[in-house]
């Protein structure tokens, strides 16, 4: 066979498939310019991932601090230091649990959030494929249609020259090329439809062993503010343990006195010199309203006490409101076990007048804040020397401690 008849043979083959194709041609160049659906951009969830990353992070270092708290116990040479270091246990504890339940809720909130995009994405993806789909049955339609040699070869004949058929021929490879391109493209789809819904039924597992261990965390809580609600703020028990250690209190507490009255001069600098605006205090509490130890000497006269001591039947975690309006002065978190204040908040009221809250198990607030009248500020706890969850109130004008009823009534 001759060279120019080889190249015929050739042209008259890739024009038989042309003739099934050319139907169907103008359709897919129309479809896949103008598909039915824009191609879906897949959204990165890096900053997701990183932020669940963090809260893990988080929750880690919260258990090790638990851990921490527990070999305190085990290592306490003396039963009051274990009994001071359960105390800071269960402050501890629930302190913990709460900010594990927070952040498992956060967690479950971005998860969440993470499943409804992916759940977009996968529709969008899903709509994507069904249109190429459609594209190629329609294809097979009209291949079914034209697929006859009788076709076939009227188109050959209808060549009207040798260049014509070389034509034809290209625009037949760059079709086949376009369907490969088209195949491809279904092919990635479809890989990207399914990791899709595997990063999906990921997400709804890890928020389902969210949800069970949230649960445990909040049974745990609640063991842990009976607990605490056991140890109710005792004025007896107070008092045999500052006789058991009268001479050690009692230079602990002037210590105490001694820097408290160095921050309220510190304070009265400028409160001093502002008018009053705390308007008339409240109760510092809404659920508590028992008076367990009151204003003045105690003790059989060995201490001095500078504010009065509010508890009830469980006291511990409730809220510590604001008395009056005023401005945060002091947010103390440093706390030494069975010393001194533990956690308290400072409130200046202006005209050389503040607010003290202290044995708190935590604060709400912080130091340059204004807060208002009933404002949460913290919580109550039994941080510092104490024998049980109280509030100790107290009010202070010109740095000297005066009772809190003539502020707030009994």
């Amino acid at each position: 066979m001759s060279k120019g008849k080889r190249i015929f043979a050739l042209a008259l083959a890739a024009l038989m498939t042309l003739m099934v194709i050319l139907p169907t041609l103008s359709m897919l160049v129309h479809a896949t310019n103008t598909g039915s659906e824009e191609p879906t951009e897949q959204r990165d969830f890096t900053a997701e991932r990183n932020k669940i990353a963090e809260l893990n992070d988080s929750y880690k270092e919260l258990e090790a601090q638990q851990k921490k708290i527990d070999s305190q116990i085990s290592n306490a040479k003396s039963e009051k230091q274990k009994q001071e270091a359960i105390k800071e246990q269960i402050d501890g504890q629930i302190n913990t649990t709460t900010k594990q339940i927070e952040l498992l809720s956060e967690r479950i909130d971005l998860l969440n959030g993470n499943i409804e995009q992916k759940q977009v994405e996968m529709e969008q993806k899903q709509t994507q494929i069904d249109g190429t789909m459609e594209l190629f049955k329609k294809r097979m339609r009209a291949m079914y249609i034209a697929g006859n040699n009788t076709s076939t070869i009227g188109l050959v004949l209808g060549a009207e020259s040798y260049s014509q058929m070389l034509m034809r021929a290209e625009v037949v490879g760059r079709v086949a090329e376009h369907d490969r391109e088209l195949l491809a493209k279904l092919d990635q789809d479809f890989r990207e439809l399914n990791e899709i819904k595997s990063e999906i039924e990921e997400d709804k597992s890890a928020v389902e062993g969210d949800k069970a261990e949230m649960a445990e965390k909040k049974e745990e809580l609640d063991d842990q503010f009976k607990l605490a609600q056991d140890k109710i703020h005792d004025i007896d028990a107070m008092e045999k343990a500052f006789m058991a250690n009268k001479a050690e209190l009692q230079k602990q507490m002037k210590q105490v006195q001694a820097q408290m009255q160095a921050i309220y001069d510190e304070i009265n600098r400028e409160s001093m010199n502002v008018p009053y605006t705390g308007g008339v205090m409240q109760w510092p509490s809404r659920s508590l309203s028992q008076i367990t130890s009151s204003y003045g000497s105690r003790f059989g006269g060995s201490d001095f006490h500078t504010g009065i001591d509010i508890a009830g039947s469980g006291a511990y975690g409730t809220p510590v409101l604001a008395a009056a309006t005023g401005t945060v002065k002091v947010a103390n978190t440093a706390v030494t076990p069975g010393y001194g204040y533990g956690k308290y908040v400072i409130i200046d009221h202006g005209g050389g007048i503040q607010t003290l809250y202290a044995h708190c198990s935590a604060l709400n607030v912080s130091v340059g804040q204004t807060v208002a009248v009933g404002q949460q500020i913290a919580q109550v706890g039994s941080t510092g020397w104490s024998t049980g969850p109280h509030i100790h109130f107290e009010v202070r004008k010109n740095g000297q401690s005066v009772n809190p009823l003539s502020y707030v009534g009994g």
